[in-house]
């Protein structure tokens, strides 16, 4: 198995469900390709990130010891020619690889229109390519996003298809890898149109691609909505980073975040991390034990038409539990609320968040300390304002062939890989949401209220 993206959130998760499942895998036999950072060769920085520094890989280490012998870390990157590899690495990947997991990307919403089309388009393509050349292989999950058609209106439903578009695809890739960065950032707006940001453009795009150009290779799509904690697997809440749902959880329990600029009954559509790595291995196995030929089926990980929930009910959770227990940590009162209006909430941002953060600023400046809180300021409205695309609409993810899927399994594997969002208790996955960030985020591992709290929760999810 060839896997891209292990060092990110959902990589991490799906390698230990993995490595914790198969338990007899002969070495090497999951390649990762891992880019090398600073003085850190790939190998060294796969070590220090997982195994040396993840919570979740120390306990993995724990029940299996051997664990990291079933690994062969490649050098490589998917901005690169060839994926960044040497040829000798190339040919092993494309003599022994009988599967074909990427998952690697820039989820960056402001990323550089440029170097997201270098790494979610033709990173992407450059993984095809690979998989057209692999001897043995006999599926190829490519890990995409629900909202590459988040310009469709708001509350209509999206199927689980590759939806036409009015352009041509490669000239646009012909056109941005022309450009200098600084170029692509001034051309932004008018290529990418509608699009909300340069994230979901290049991943609609890099879907089109993939659909061009698959030829017989049998190939997937998984489509995640918002990923969050875990529900139950590798521990439940599990959340590792302040990016995506978790940031906003971790700014709203610190008392930085006090309000969005959103509708609070629209839907938000999450998934638990862990349904989303089960959605994924079983698209991996349906697609090799039942090729799809030319079809390229697509599933879509959400949860908006099985079992909704809305941003208001979320708040109300996250709001209520960072009150009871609230972090060490916290700068602020923890109360956040949506507001329509961008300018109302502009108004409101520069009260409740901006103005005190000045005040504080002042603060340390008599104490003789850096100024710090202004800039945090800044930097939480650009994120409000990233996101608001996202509260202020929502869409109806139909998930025909995810449920397919589900139905596909057998009962052993439908209790080893659940993903079944139907049966999932929001309430209790909040809760077990906020209880993760304050351990594994806030790093308040030790500081349990009540542990027999945590499980009876574990036992309603």
């Amino acid at each position: 198995m060839f896997l891209t993206g292990v060092t990110g959130y959902l990589g991490k998760v799906l390698l230990v469900k993995l490595l914790s499942v198969c338990r007899n895998l002969p070495d090497n036999s999951i390649c990762v390709l891992v880019r090398g950072k600073k003085e850190l060769s790939a190998s060294d920085r796969f070590d220090k990130d997982l195994f040396n520094e993840s919570y979740i890989f120390k306990q993995l280490l724990k029940d299996r010891p051997d664990a990291r012998k079933a690994i062969k870390v490649i050098d490589g990157d998917v901005s690169k020619s060839k994926l960044g590899m040497t040829p000798t690495d190339y040919e092993w990947v494309s003599n022994n690889v009988t599967s074909i997991i990427h998952m690697a990307a820039t989820t960056n919403f402001n990323e550089n229109l440029r170097l997201a089309f270098e790494i979610n388009i033709l990173g992407t393509k450059r993984v095809l390519t690979l998989a057209k050349q692999c001897k043995k292989l006999l599926s190829m999950v490519y890990v995409s996003t629900c909202y590459t058609n988040a310009t469709r209106h708001s509350g209509t439903e999206v199927r689980e298809k590759v939806y036409p578009i009015n352009f041509d695809p490669y000239e646009v890739i012909k056109d941005v890898t022309a450009m200098t960065p600084e170029e692509a950032d001034k051309a932004t707006p008018h290529i990418i149109g509608n699009h909300p940001n340069t994230y979901t453009f290049s991943k609609m795009i890099a879907e089109h691609i993939v659909l061009e150009e698959k030829e017989n290779v049998p190939l997937a799509i998984v489509r995640p909505s918002i990923i969050g904690g875990a529900a139950s697997f590798p521990v439940a809440g599990w959340a590792d980073s302040y990016i995506g749902a978790a940031g906003l959880v971790s700014a709203t329990g610190l008392g930085v975040l006090h309000g969005m600029n959103g509708k609070g009954s629209n839907i938000v559509d999450f998934i638990p991390v862990d349904y989303v790595v089960n959605i994924i291995l079983s698209a991996c196995w349906h697609t090799a034990a039942n090729p799809p030929g030319e079809r390229m089926p697509i599933y879509h990980a959400a949860s908006s038409t099985r079992n909704p929930y809305t941003w208001e009910d979320l708040r109300a959770i996250v709001v209520g539990f960072y009150r009871r227990r609230p972090p060490k940590r916290v700068v602020g009162s923890v109360w956040c609320i949506f507001i329509q209006n961008p300018f109302l909430f502009y108004l409101y941002h520069f009260a409740f968040t901006r103005l005190p953060a000045t005040i504080q600023d002042a603060r340390r400046v008599v104490k003789g300390e850096t100024p710090k809180m202004v800039a945090g300021a800044k930097v939480l409205y650009k994120a409000c304002h990233s996101l608001s695309f996202f509260t202020l609409h929502s869409w109806l993810f139909a998930a025909h062939n995810t449920m397919a899927l589900w139905e596909s399994l057998s009962e052993a594997d439908s209790v080893i890989f659940p993903f079944d969002i139907s049966q999932l208790n929001w309430e209790v996955w909040s809760v077990l949401f906020c209880e993760g960030i304050k351990k594994y985020v806030f790093k308040e591992i030790n500081d349990l209220e009540n542990k027999g709290t945590e499980r009876k929760f574990r036992s309603k999810l």
